[in-house]
């Protein structure tokens, strides 16, 4: 598949279960785009303030920041998208501060259910529109979505809404979410799982919903954390042989070679944790066969990073294994 035509709508929802790295693989896009000349706007919506210490940064306002080379990153705060609403809708900036403190807010939503979501998806239409405080004319618009389990509630908020209201402004709004959301050539939604059991069968049961239950267009399945294969079968047989000799002095001797000294101990720790590996690495496969047959939408596999802590040179690793996988669907 042509890269351009992977980053063709303008607005790329990605969201997954909790702690599969949705934020991670947000950015790796963002950063995928901006290589590709595009201008692009990552959003977050749920405040934990991940984003900007992926990118070395501060945290994120309201109004986009540029966080790197042709990235702008944001948050969208639902007390100030609906300031922003009431000003650009009805020009009431003056009074939108009374109404938008987060006492007022928080009551409002409670009493209206979906509402937070119903603003937060505003500004997202502001944005594409171009349209609103601080507008920019942004090419990709990157959503880091919330968690899957709130993810199908935030994106079907503006069809219950449409449903509930006949007529009225609100009414005429809330259909441009709708049509915004459910165009394929305006916005797709990926999704983020781990090859394992609980995020794969979760992964598989949002895709259906989202496909058939709200009608949205679902892209590319990304599975986060791969195990890539260490060693050749040949390799690991080698070894194995070596090992198993009383005192493996061929493995001492590469391993001096390159200034490691090793006893027999750290060979053998070496050795199980290789072997650690391969196995993690045969049941990922199988999750990843159950992910394939029960998707009709392509799966693109990112590698496990050996980090501490994962930074920009992380997801500059990650956006590279990206284009290329993107390239060979």
């Amino acid at each position: 598949m042509l890269l351009d035509e992977f980053l063709d709508p303008k607005i790329l929802i990605v969201s997954g279960k909790g702690g599969v790295g949705k934020t991670t693989v947000s950015a790796a896009l963002a950063l995928v785009a901006a290589r590709h000349g595009r201008k692009v706007c990552i959003a977050e919506v749920d405040q934990k303030g991940t984003l900007p210490r992926l990118f070395g940064g501060g945290a994120l306002g309201y109004d986009p920041a540029e966080i790197a080379p042709g990235v702008w990153g944001m948050n969208i705060v639902p007390e100030q998208a609906l300031a922003e609403y009431l000003d650009v809708q009805y020009h009431m900036k003056r009074v939108s501060k009374v109404f938008t403190n987060t006492h007022f807010v928080d009551y409002i939503t409670t009493a209206a259910p979906g509402l937070k979501d119903i603003l937060v998806l505003g500004k997202i239409w502001f944005l594409e529109q171009g349209r609103g405080g601080g507008a920019q004319d942004f090419d990709t618009i990157v959503v880091d979505a919330p968690a899957a389990g709130h993810m199908l509630t935030f994106l079907s908020a503006p069809m219950g809404l449409s449903d509930a209201l006949r007529v009225g402004p609100v009414r005429r709004q809330s259909d441009w979410l709708v049509e915004m959301l459910r165009d394929a050539k305006r916005s797709r939604v990926h999704l983020v799982t781990l090859p394992e059991e609980m995020p794969v069968s979760e992964t598989l049961e949002t895709s259906e919903a989202l496909t058939h239950k709200i009608g949205l267009n679902p892209g590319a399945v990304f599975a986060n954390a791969v195990y890539q294969q260490l060693l050749t079968q040949d390799e690991q047989e080698t070894l194995d042989a070596v090992m198993g000799d009383a005192n493996p002095r061929e493995l001492k001797i590469a391993a001096a070679e390159v200034g490691l000294r090793l006893d027999k101990e750290d060979l053998n720790a070496l050795v199980r944790y290789a072997h650690f590996l391969e196995a993690r690495r045969s049941i990922q496969a199988k999750h990843l066969r159950a992910l394939r047959k029960g998707l009709e939408d392509p799966v693109v596999e990112l590698p496990f990073l050996f980090s501490a802590g994962l930074a920009l040179p992380d997801i500059e690793t990650l956006a590279d294994v990206m284009e290329e996988k993107v390239a060979e669907l």
